[in-house]
């Protein structure tokens, strides 16, 4: 019983600005679609998420919204409906009995609500489900009060059974704004009505956009890791992933790479999941395994796809091995690393003026600070 998801990326947005998508509007470097899409992921995979995209879109654009689906990109019409009809040409529809619809415009979409969704029309009860809010504020026509206990408001996404909503799509002559619509004069069609979600925010202005910047600082988490290895004779040091020539290297149980040791420490004190000890105590399995590797496992146990890193600062002390010409290498292998844009990341290199340990090259130390937005 899979379901299909399609995210309508394609609107014009004109109440937003008639010169800029609202979809790709940058937030903390990261475009406001992509918000939408990695809260979606938590629940849809990749192979049953279609996008629908608009005419002006750069190849940049293409290419981040791509890594969200495994499904080509789809060119979408002039209307919702439009939109929704190319979607469903590029989806095999005896592969899915549900269909889920969710405006790319609603970038704090919770995983809570999309589950509860699913759970419900899956019990087969219904033909669709859909969430709603009341209306708070009083409410007037013509000037005149009217009774708000009367109306409520409706969201995305919004779920159907999908062979059913594709047969009334093709048949709809009307323009709709909202998707239940198709069916909710229908003879026999059962609709259930859940509770919303206050902060499911639409962004229509660009006003909005500041309401959304507070929900995600509410979201934002700060880490800090620390790593001290001693040095002694080699030929080449591990420093952010990288093997860079040297005399010395780091003596450790594992490859002594101090940059992704402070950055794993930072990725855990963000998330409160502990150290890298909790993780990789020192057994035989660790012995002389590359940092990559756990910094790797250490993606997958805080979930980092989840998560927007906002800024990574890496601080790197040493007196001898000069790190001038290696900090844009060590930057750009972060970046692919933790698959964010390098731009994220500063990369310092100090040294100890010939003062202790640090001074006399008898260590080396990496101090790491990481801001992220957990969503």
């Amino acid at each position: 019983m899979k379901t299909a998801c399609i995210v309508l990326g394609s609107g014009s947005g004109i109440r937003f600005s008639k010169h800029q998508s609202k979809l790709f509007y940058k937030i903390n470097n990261h475009l406001l679609i992509e918000y939408t899409l990695k809260n979606i992921s938590k629940s849809i995979n990749k192979c049953c998420l279609y996008i629908t995209i608009p005419k002006k879109i750069t190849k940049k654009e293409k290419s981040k919204l791509s890594k969200y689906t495994d499904n080509a990109l789809i060119l979408g019409g002039n209307t919702r409906q439009q939109s929704l009809l190319k979607a469903l040409k590029s989806i095999d529809i005896e592969k899915y009995k549900y269909l889920m619809i969710h405006d790319a415009a609603r970038p704090n979409i919770s995983y809570t609500l999309i589950n509860k969704l699913v759970g419900t029309i899956k019990k087969d009860k219904y033909d669709a489900v859909i969430p709603t809010l009341r209306v708070t504020d009083s409410l007037k026509k013509n000037g005149k009060s009217v009774d708000r206990n009367t109306f409520k408001t409706t969201q995305t996404p919004q779920v159907f059974k999908i062979k059913d909503f594709t047969k009334y799509l093709i048949k709809s002559k009307s323009l709709i704004t909202d998707d239940v619509q198709l069916i909710e004069n229908k003879k026999n069609k059962k609709i259930k009505y859940i509770k919303g979600n206050y902060e499911n925010l639409k962004i229509t202005k660009k006003e909005d956009i500041n309401i959304f910047k507070k929900y995600l600082s509410y979201k934002s988490k700060i880490g800090n890791g620390f790593d001290i290895h001693k040095l002694i004779k080699g030929n080449n040091i591990s420093i952010g992933g990288l093997k860079i020539k040297s005399d010395y290297k780091a003596a450790g149980h594992s490859d002594g790479d101090v940059v992704l040791h402070s950055l794993i420490d930072a990725l855990l004190g963000a998330n409160a999941k502990g150290d890298i000890g909790t993780f990789f105590p020192p057994l035989e399995k660790y012995k002389n395994i590359s940092s990559v590797v756990l910094l790797n496992i250490i993606r997958d146990k805080i979930s980092l796809n989840n998560l927007i890193i906002l800024n990574l600062d890496v601080t790197i002390i040493c007196q001898k091995i000069r790190l001038e010409k290696h900090k844009s290498s060590i930057k750009n292998n972060l970046a692919k690393l933790l698959k964010c844009s390098s731009n994220l990341i500063n990369i310092k290199g100090k040294t100890a003026d010939n003062i202790g340990l640090f001074g006399k090259s008898k260590a080396i130390g990496c101090w790491t600070t990481i801001q992220l937005i957990k969503l």
